[in-house]
């Protein structure tokens, strides 16, 4: 079960050894770390190798999903809250991953709360219970202690996932022994060798740099060496940030599109303002732009 995780620091050696017992639980699992870390992944692998894995795994992004879809995403529902009865996907047989459920209501996190206590849900608009028949996979950027200091979790959901198994995800600026390993395997996923060697002044350069949103951005990183040397492209975050969207999309995993869309602007005005000397005026005018929001922008 080692592959696909890939590093050889104390910390991923640890997970690595931990995955059997993890995947043949049943019991809920609370993962965290920081964005691109690989929670996403490590929940697949763990999946992969469960008791669930004839049916494919469920995700549940609380950051990208409206309201109503997460409520119907996880309670499902019934007449009159809708035109015809619909699963929860707590009743499908499969690993279910709530992604960034702090970002969910506090109605949604009491609802769950209860499911998992009662091991059951209430549809919404239904009277009838359905039994919960996933295995649940919590995965938060935040540790629970900070989470609880926060208030973002309520207090009764936060004593419950206490209680279960915890994995946390080092960045890469805690382990960056694994750098050299990860960006071996992307040169050898993107064929990257045609391109350009990785030497050590290379590898020294990676180590060195720190990678904002983790092995995300490294993988991003490499697939973009195609294009011009990575002295540039490591001060070009547009380019890395554009790089990361299409990998996302051609992957079918979820982001925040704002989020990425801000970088690229903070990027697109900072270049600006560099090739009219700071003016602002200027700067907005090239951007198409009023200088009311270069002033926004660059807060």
């Amino acid at each position: 079960m080692s592959d696909y995780l890939i590093g050889g620091s104390p910390a991923i050696r640890r997970i690595k050894a931990s995955l059997t017992k993890l995947a043949a639980d049943t019991a809920p699992l609370v993962i965290t770390g920081e964005p691109g870390v690989g929670k996403s992944l490590l929940s697949s692998r763990i999946h992969v190798h469960s008791p669930m894995s004839n049916n494919p795994i469920e995700f549940i992004n609380f950051r990208t999903f409206t309201e109503r879809d997460q409520r119907i995403r996880l309670l499902g529902g019934c007449p009159p809250e809708l035109p015809s009865s619909r699963q929860s996907i707590l009743e499908t047989p499969t690993t279910v991953v709530l992604k960034h459920l702090d970002c969910a209501t506090r109605f949604l996190q009491e609802q769950l709360t209860t499911a998992i206590l009662e091991g059951k849900i209430y549809r919404l608009g239904g009277t009838e219970w359905y039994p919960i028949s996933c295995r649940i996979i919590f995965v938060f950027r935040d540790q629970l202690n900070t989470l609880s200091r926060s208030g973002r979790l309520s207090a009764k959901l936060i004593h419950i996932l206490k209680k279960y198994p915890a994995v946390h995800l080092p960045p890469l600026d805690k382990r960056k022994e694994d750098i050299p390993e990860l960006a071996q395997h992307f040169f050898t996923q993107y064929q990257i060798q045609r391109y350009r060697a990785m030497d050590r002044k290379f590898i020294d350069g990676m180590m060195k740099n720190h990678w904002e949103t983790n092995i995300l951005d490294l993988k991003s990183f490499i697939k973009a060496l195609d294009v011009p040397p990575w002295e540039v492209i490591i001060k070009q975050r547009d380019r890395l940030e554009l790089t990361k969207m299409n990998m996302m999309i051609e992957e079918r995993k979820d982001f925040a599109l704002k989020d990425s869309m801000t970088i690229i602007e903070e990027s697109l005005t900072e270049k600006a303002l560099q090739r009219h000397g700071n003016s602002q005026i200027e700067a907005a005018q090239s951007l198409g732009v009023s200088d009311r929001s270069i002033r926004r922008t660059i807060k």
